[in-house]
Formats: C-alpha cells, structure tokens, sequence
C-alpha cells in the first residue's frame, strides 16, 4: 500500500490542501490513504510557536520539568517541576493559569488526571498527594506507604484504583474512594528490587513493567486483586538468570506456572530482544501505545555507551495461529542428577529371571524389598524446593566434600551436582514403600562422596531421557517491531528521558538534546496495523520531523495533547515549549 504513495496524492490530501476541503464540501468519498497524508502534513509541519519559563515572568524558579500531563478533554496542561511545584497551564493560549509552589517536599516526578478535576501526583518525598483543580489551595490527601522515590501513577479504570510504583521496587494501589482514620487504603501487590516502571494498558488489562536489568515484564489478564497471591516472591531478573545460564535454579523455576498460556488471569511473559548493538542495561522509560497495541521504552547501554528507543509488541498471543508461537526449541538446562529420574522399566533393562532354586527359610531379619516392577515416581517441578532442601541437607552429611560450588549453591539457589543416591532421597516414593527398608539396588555412598558405578551408569542411560522430557526453561518470544539509536546526552543523569505517543498512535516524539525529533513507523506516518502486514523483522524508526536547539538544556519530557495537534516538551532549565502544525512550500 505505500509503494501507491506520490508526492502528488500526498500534498492534494494534506490538511492545508483546497483539494481536499473541496471533496470534503462536495461529499466525494475519502480516497484510500488519505488519513496518512492528513497526518504526515500536520505532524511533520510541528513547529516552536511559544514558550514559558520562570525567568520570562520574574517568578520563582520551577528546576527541571520531569513529567508533562494534559487534562482528558485536553483544556490544561499540568507541569511536574524540579523544585517542589506544579506549574497549571492554558495550553491553547499559553498562559500560566496557576501555580503551587510547595506541593511536596521534594521533586515532583509524575502527574497523573484520574478525571476531568482531579490529578495526582508523586514525589522523592514518598508520597503521593491528590489534588482538585478546583481548589488548589490544599491538596484533598496525602498517600503514605512508599519507602523511597515514588517515580509513576497509573489509574486502573477497570478497579476504580491508583497504582504507584517506586525505586523502593513496590507496586502499590490504593483505593482513593475508601477512607479509614489514618489513610487511604493500600495493597502491595508486587515487589521487585530492580523495579523501574509500571504502565497499565487502557483498557487495565495489561500492566507492562521495565527493570534495571533490561527487561521488561508483561501481565497478560491482569486482576490487580489477586495480583500479590500469585506474584508473591517473583523475581524476574532471577529467571531470566536462569534462561540465559541455561541452568536451572529451582527457587526461579518454582514460578514456571505464571508462564503457562493456558492460565486465565495475571499471566506472565518476559521481554529481552533488544537491537544488535544494545545490551540494555537500564530500561529507565516506559510508554504504552493509546490502543494498547504496544510499548515504547528507552534504555541505556552498558558503560553508557548508547541510548536507545524501541518499540515492543506486548499483544496477547493467539495460540490458534501458528505463525506466532514460539516455535524457538527450548534449551534444557546442565543435567545434574539431583534432577534426572530413574530409569523407566522396559523389556530391554529388566533382568532376566533367575532358574528355579530350592527354596531357603525366611529369616526374620530378612529386610523387605520392593518388587522389581515398581517403579519410584519422579519429582515434579512442584517439588523442587523440597527436592533442593534434602538434597542440600544430604550435601551436608559428606563435610569432606564441600567446594566453592556447592557453597555458592546455598546462595544463589543454583544447586551442584550430587549423587543419584541423594536424588532419590528426593523423590517421592510408592505409598507402601518401605521408606526404612533398602531396596535391592541401593548402594551406600563412598566416603569420598564419589557416585557409584553403577549408579553412573544408570544416571548416564537416563539422561537422554530426561532431557527430552523434563525441566525445561522457558524462551521468550521476540517481540521488538521497532528501535533507533538515540543521542545519549547527559549520561549518568538519573532523571528520565520520557517520550511520548501522539493521540492516535502515529507518531513518536523523543527527546533529542536539546530539542526533539519526530518518528514514525514509516515515512508515510501509517498505524501500526497497516506497517505490520509485511513486517519481516525489527525495522528502524523513521525520522519524519526535528526541533533542535529550542532549549538550553536537556529535554527531559515531552507530551502530545489528546484533543488538539499541540506537542510541549519541557527541558532541565525549566522552560516549555508549545508546537503546533505549520504549512510551508518545502513541506512536500
């Protein structure tokens, strides 16, 4: 569809064409691909018309402004400020409407509008306070249970809740509309250590996280009441550890159930394609697309050599169509015989039956011993804690054989290798199996901790085996559809660079030094759904549009509104600059 494209078509059905106005009088029909012309005239023609900033009023100093929000109908505009203050604005006519100067204690980090009076806001304070337009003399409350920066609000409009999430590595929501003596009230419903962001989907069904190990995380179903029962003790960084060691580490592996596609509600999938080039250490900002279609972060590379925007399909798979399933073959883990099962009976390993001998008297200790046929049941995934916690208790019993590995082993829950013997302690048993009496193939282990021989035979036939059938580790699907290398100004600064999606999805605004530049997914402006027909692999974001040089300083925030094609972007200085769409004869 876009090879159809021409300059001529492009500039008859732009949105400053007579042409088009007068097929639009007359009732002519609209020609196919005529929305990417009227979108590709305006966004690309973005231009500076106005800006703001403390000095131009002689008032007090704002700082950096980290996070800019528009009001749902679009009729103000809300500015997040370095030094304690949001900043309340006209955005069509420019003006500054009203100011707090004492909002918090400390920065203000994120803005967010739950309606069309009322907002929220976060802070380095740990705090969370909500506010009405209405009377911004004093804010309605203040939500205490953050222990460190409180860095994004999400409104879930599905629960009716504020979800928070900070660098204390918490997710919290609060439900605004219940009131007890001391505070709102709030849950905890997921905890990670390396937690950078949270973003919910428009719909609240998807919650899409983003870590400092470069990962981001998505919860397909999401059901933020049950949400801490099933992620309690989660750690992502953890298992995809244990994905990319290719070895199993049974605490991370005791999770494997969020991961399952048949699993209704708050499934679980990991995202780590990234491109060539980009090691994602720090996935530091994170955007959802208007229509929940996909994710647009941007990271930092390792030693800060580079930053990177990319775009991530974050739609749930259809597991009907087979063009989209993982078919990548999933890597089984180091074999070691805490894990491996005995081997299975069959006409090739059972012993052939002895002749006939004279019977003997039985003997009153004569120990009782299992039938050859019965065979022992092998641990399942469920039973890798308690398969761990004996096998590393039977670790102990041999102190002459402790090593660096098997000590690291208690630290990291990757477990060393230990005898079959041990690991069949570990399994469970045939329920009147004598668990006192030896079986008739037991053998006790040597002093020196070495396997038996014959027990390294049979744990050598059985590998094979458990190989093909047991403990595998999941493989993430690749999910990156789009990426471009980014400037990388102002490296080590903490404060995130936040990109943003224009209202319709089109389009991307970034923060490009000390401006910003305009991306899209094509140079014809189109929507996802129309690029992705003859998608065949990660493609670069296009450059459609730049503004260089505008600001004095980094630009840190950018913004689209929802109603209007405005764009603000706000700089470390404090200033904000208004665009709006200009028509000018280089335009095509």
């Amino acid at each position: 569809m876009g090879s159809n494209y021409t300059s001529t078509f492009m500039s008859r059905n732009s949105a400053f064409s007579p042409y088009r106005l007068l097929r639009r009088e007359i009732g002519l029909p609209t020609p196919i691909g005529s929305e990417n012309a009227l979108s590709k005239s305006l966004y690309c023609g973005m231009k500076p018309i106005a800006y703001w900033d403390y000095e131009k009023n002689n008032d007090v100093p704002t700082g950096g402004v980290f996070n800019l929000e528009f009001s749902p109908e679009g009729n103000l505009l809300v500015a997040a400020c370095e030094k304690r203050s949001i900043q309340i604005f006209d955005p069509l006519t420019h003006d500054r409407i009203h100011s707090v100067n004492v909002a918090h204690s400390d920065c203000v980090n994120c803005v967010k509008f739950l309606d069309s009076r009322m907002f929220a806001t976060c802070s380095d304070d740990a705090t969370i306070a909500l506010w009405d337009i209405r009377n911004l003399g004093r804010k309605i409350c203040s939500l205490i249970g953050h222990s460190n920066w409180v860095k994004n609000i999400e409104f879930s409009v599905k629960d009716k809740l504020l979800v928070t999430s900070g660098l204390d590595g918490s997710i919290y929501t609060w439900d605004i509309n219940t009131y007890t003596e001391y505070n709102v009230v709030h849950h905890r419903v997921f905890h990670a250590s390396d937690l950078m962001r949270c973003r919910l989907s428009p719909d609240a069904k998807q919650m899409v996280m983003c870590t400092t190990g470069g990962l981001l995380v998505i919860i397909h179903n999401l059901n933020l009441s049950t949400l801490a029962r099933d992620m309690r003790g989660f750690k992502p960084n953890l298992y995809r550890l244990m994905q990319m060691s290719h070895q199993l580490i049974p605490i991370a592996a005791m999770y494997d159930h969020l991961f399952d596609e048949d699993r209704r509600e708050n499934r679980v999938e990991l995202v780590s394609d990234f491109p060539v080039g980009n090691d994602a250490k720090v996935v530091s900002a994170l955007q959802i697309h208007p229509q929940g279609w996909c994710a647009l972060s941007r990271n930092i590379s390792h030693g800060d050599r580079s930053e990177w925007s990319c775009i991530h399909d974050i739609q749930p798979i259809d597991r009907s169509d087979k063009s989209t399933l993982d078919m990548e073959p999933r890597s089984p883990p180091p074999l070691t015989p805490s894990l491996l099962p005995e081997p299975a009976l069959t006409s090739a390993n059972v012993p052939a039956p002895s002749p006939p001998s004279p019977p003997s008297p039985p003997s009153p200790r004569a120990p009782r011993r299992t039938p050859p046929a019965r065979a022992r049941l092998i641990a399942r995934p469920s039973n890798l804690r308690l398969a761990y916690e004996r096998s590393a208790h039977s670790r102990g019993q041999l102190g002459r054989n402790f090593n660096m590995q098997r000590i690291m082993g208690f630290a990291t829950g990757i477990g060393a290798p230990i005898s079959l013997e041990h690991a069949r302690s570990a399994t469970r048993l045939p329920p009147d199996h004598d668990d006192s009496a030896p079986d008739e193939d037991s053998t006790t282990p040597s002093t020196s901790g070495q396997t038996p021989a014959q027990h390294s035979a049979a744990s050598a036939a059985s590998a094979e085996e458990a190989a093909a059938t047991k403990h595998y580790i999941r493989q993430n699907r690749q999910r990156l559809l789009y990426y471009i290398e980014e400037t990388n100004e102002g490296r080590g600064f903490i404060k995130v660079k936040e990109l943003c999606f224009s209202s319709d999805g089109r389009l991307v605004c970034s923060p490009f030094g000390r401006g910003m530049h305009l991306l899209a997914l094509d140079k014809e402006c189109s929507e996802l759904p129309h690029c992705v027909q003859d998608f065949r692999g990660p493609t670069p974001l296009v450059e459609v549009g730049q503004s260089l040089g505008i600001h004095q300083d980094l630009v840190v925030s950018t913004k689209f509104s929802p109603r209007h094609h405005v764009l603000v972007t706000g700089c470390l200085e404090g200033k904000i600059v208004w665009y709006e769409p200009y028509s000018g004869e280089e335009l095509f």
